[in-house]
């Protein structure tokens, strides 16, 4: 894991109340900030198995248990990624993400990619999929850190 991936993933611990305020303004209706965040981090890793060739180098940034104010869902999965570089797989790495999340949780997810690279046309937000008649169409929220003053 990179020093900076480390860094991020403490803020993102240190602030993440004020994230999902940031993202979610009225967050404070919807979650209940009385109980304490659950970081479930190392369970998802079991997820990605270091003998699946593809997954290896693969980490999930944060994925955050977040209860909910409301008795539908007594809490929800926050899943962030912060990535640094270009890459043109992202898309379909934030949706495998979010499958296998689905798969051992069964709750639902809100997905966000922070991207801290300078390449401004690179901001992935979905990946698309089709198969004689058969799709998928995966959407997460984005957010750019060069586009901010």
């Amino acid at each position: 894991m990179q020093r900076d991936d480390t860094l991020w993933k403490s803020i993102l611990e240190d602030i993440f109340e004020d994230f999902l305020l940031f993202f979610y303004p009225d967050a404070g209706s919807f979650f209940d900030f009385s109980k304490d965040f659950e970081y479930l981090d190392k369970e998802l890793e079991q997820l990605f198995p270091p003998e699946d060739n593809l997954y290896q180098t693969r980490f999930v940034d944060k994925l955050v248990k977040v209860h909910c104010q409301n008795g539908d869902n007594e809490w929800i999965l926050v899943h962030i990624e912060v990535q640094g570089y270009h890459d043109p797989d992202f898309g379909r790495r934030m949706f495998t993400y979010y499958s296998r999340i689905l798969d051992k949780y069964d709750k639902p997810i809100t997905a966000f990619a922070i991207f801290t690279e300078n390449n401004l046309a690179f901001k992935p937000c979905e990946y698309y999929r089709e198969f004689m008649g058969t799709s998928v169409l995966y959407r997460y929220n984005t957010f750019k850190i060069m586009e901010q003053d």
